[in-house]
């Protein structure tokens, strides 16, 4: 075991390698201080350790300069050599001292007391998780949505919504919102329609790589929405309104139900239950299944399946919670069809948008991660044997 001779040691400069930071780099930042410290021959006098998480996970990669008590924020390699100079730029400071009292900047939200032990009554978070969008409306969605459910939510609970990509904040943010909020307790909800990698891989690791920082803080995770009865009242409804009678007979008329698509099997099975199960519900000769993207039939294979069982109208039903790119790839498909194949009648329905009954969906399956029942417990304790079977790399999208 080395000892180390501390007898000049003038700084301690302190490099933060909890799991976070390790993946953003903490490696190379801690390389960068430790090779400016030896082309500048100031091994003598400062000192390198790397430590577990600081609390500070939003601010990754984090190094703190002890006992001056300044906190870094390192992106670049500039500002880590530039911290053993100590003349990194005031934007990269978290903490500094002022007159014996630590001033965090002004950009930087509160860090986290990450073992505080709570007295009284646990306090509860709901955290509703979105897919996220690259088209900012179906962002501003989700975000509306919630905010029309907390109507509906005991006010007692927190209520945040984060994102598994292209929108903030993420989940690992969306989890220390509700934690710097005073929460003991962190419910977890997808608003994702089928039960794919998303619900059983993603969303779980980000759930256990949120343990591991805050051991004294339960985690609950809910169901996805799943084939759930109130779903296909959402789907008649978004029919009714392009004026499709749902309770009548339509010999010609033939529904078309397109979803995303993906590469689980089972999600995608679960997606042709559904359009059985709507078939059953309606009165149409003809509901044919299709998916925007990853798998097939694609949407164009749909139509043509259709088109060849005789439809001479076709109605476009999205399988959509919220609006964004492929919504809006899709109203352009229904446009071309259309000219395409000027001799039917085509027409596109909404997406399930603000409807009262996915609100109802949601409440639910907010109050079985509440009340223990939720089967997304599971899906938490299946990702622990698939990332030991398999391993995973916790990364965020």
């Amino acid at each position: 075991m080395t000892t180390w001779n501390l007898t000049q040691m003038q700084r301690h400069l302190l490099v933060c390698n909890g799991s976070t930071c390790m993946g953003a780099g903490a490696e190379m930042v801690t390389q960068n201080i430790r090779d400016e410290i030896r082309k500048n021959r100031l091994d003598e006098h400062i000192h390198t350790s790397r430590t577990r998480c600081n609390g500070r996970c939003k601010d990754k990669c984090v190094v703190i300069d002890y006992p001056k008590g300044t906190w870094y924020s390192v992106q670049q390699e500039e500002t880590a050599r530039a911290i053993v100079h100590e003349t990194a730029e005031e934007e990269a400071m978290i903490y500094s001292m002022e007159h014996g009292e630590r001033k965090r900047g002004e950009n930087r939200i509160k860090g986290i007391d990450k073992y505080k032990k709570g007295k009284g009554p646990m306090k509860k978070a709901v955290l509703f998780v979105g897919h996220g969008s690259k088209l900012e409306d179906g962002n501003k969605e989700v975000h509306q949505f919630v905010e029309q459910m907390k109507e509906y939510i005991d006010p007692a609970l927190y209520v945040e919504t984060c994102f598994l990509e292209f929108a903030s904040p993420n989940i690992e943010d969306g989890i220390q919102l509700c934690i710097e909020k005073g929460a003991d307790e962190v419910h977890v909800i997808p608003i994702i329609l089928l039960h794919a990698g998303h619900s059983k891989l993603h969303i779980p690791a980000e759930i256990e790589h949120a343990k591991e920082h805050f051991p004294d803080i339960q985690f609950t995770y809910g169901q996805t929405i799943g084939v759930h009865e109130e779903i296909f009242e959402i789907l008649k409804s978004r029919l009714a309104d392009t004026g499709f009678d749902v309770n009548q007979k339509h010999e010609d008329t033939a529904i078309l139900l397109i979803g995303r698509g993906g590469s689980d099997p089972y999600a995608n099975a679960d997606f042709y239950k559904i359009s059985r199960l709507l078939w059953e519900k309606l009165n149409v000769p003809i509901v044919e299944s299709a998916f925007m993207g990853v798998t097939t039939p694609t949407v164009q294979d749909g139509m043509e399946r259709c088109l060849k069982l005789g439809a001479k109208k076709i109605i476009m039903l999205p399988y959509f919670l919220f609006t964004g790119i492929l919504m809006k790839r899709m109203n352009n498909m229904a446009e071309q069809f259309q000219k395409t194949f000027p001799h039917v009648s085509i027409d596109i329905a909404e997406y399930f948008g603000y409807h009262p009954k996915l609100r109802t969906v949601l409440l639910e399956r907010m109050n079985q991660a509440l009340d223990g029942t939720s089967t997304g417990m599971q899906d938490l304790e299946n990702f622990r044997k698939y990332a030991e079977e398999h391993g995973y790399e916790h990364h965020h999208h």
